[in-house]
């Protein structure tokens, strides 16, 4: 691998599988990474386990000056829909309270927290940190830059609102951070009434998923400089 002065940490293939497309992957300490013309692009699973992995195999193999964070998050706020795409302006660790600035003129406040799946969750992530969206890995991937004193920035794409009932997938995650579609898909067999919510949630992400590869092509090319572009996006709360 080159020098890239741009590492993005991701979880899983299906939130940048636009931008990626059939580049071929190399596998290193169980992270997966997609060597693109202006970034790295490192894939350790999901979780802050398999971030932070993921973050330190980055910084390993190019020594970015720049951690991003990008993914599929959910909203918080009321006001952030489907498809809205936003740099993080502060991650907060929401199981200890640590926070995080980012670099890049962002204006979304993000919680990572490993298990919201609800309106009534996220409400609480709203009152109790002020947060517009939720996710699982940024605050490990933010922690990592502040120890390699390196810059950090997150891009994040809204995959479902602050009202959406998310289906309990978090059983389903294993201890390396891959999704067991095999035995979801068992879970779903026995459970119709979870069929709609997952249909939805599909949808939505392939949204999410086209949206936020389209800011973030854009942002490699700035090398980080540019502000996101409108894609669906919206200010937040």
């Amino acid at each position: 691998m080159s020098h890239k002065d741009i590492a993005i940490v991701a979880a899983m293939r299906l939130e940048l599988s636009p931008l990626i497309g059939k580049l071929p992957s190399q596998q290193v300490s169980g992270v997966e990474l997609f060597e693109l013309p202006g970034a790295l692009v490192a894939m350790g699973g999901i979780g802050e386990k398999c971030a932070r992995r993921a973050a330190e195999v980055a910084i390993g193999h190019v020594q970015p000056k720049l951690l991003l964070s990008a993914g599929m998050v959910g909203a918080v706020s009321s006001r952030l829909k489907v498809g809205d795409v936003g740099r993080i302006r502060e991650v907060v660790d929401a199981a200890t309270g640590a926070r995080y600035a980012a670099s890049g003129g962002g204006v979304w406040v993000l919680a990572t927290a490993q298990d919201v799946s609800d309106a009534k969750e996220k409400h609480e992530l709203l009152t109790k940190f002020g947060v517009d969206v939720v996710d699982m890995e940024a605050a490990a991937v933010a922690q990592a830059a502040q120890e390699h004193g390196l810059e950090f920035a997150g891009l994040k794409a809204v995959c479902d609102d602050s009202a959406f009932t998310m289906p309990p997938l978090n059983r389903f995650i294993t201890k390396h951070g891959r999704f067991s579609t095999r035995k979801f898909l068992m879970y779903m067999a026995l459970h119709p009434g979870w069929w709609g919510a997952v249909g939805k949630l599909r949808g939505n992400s392939n949204i999410a998923a086209a949206n936020l590869c389209r800011a973030l092509q854009h942002l490699i090319e700035s090398g980080c400089q540019a502000p996101v572009a409108s894609y669906g996006s919206s200010p937040g709360k």
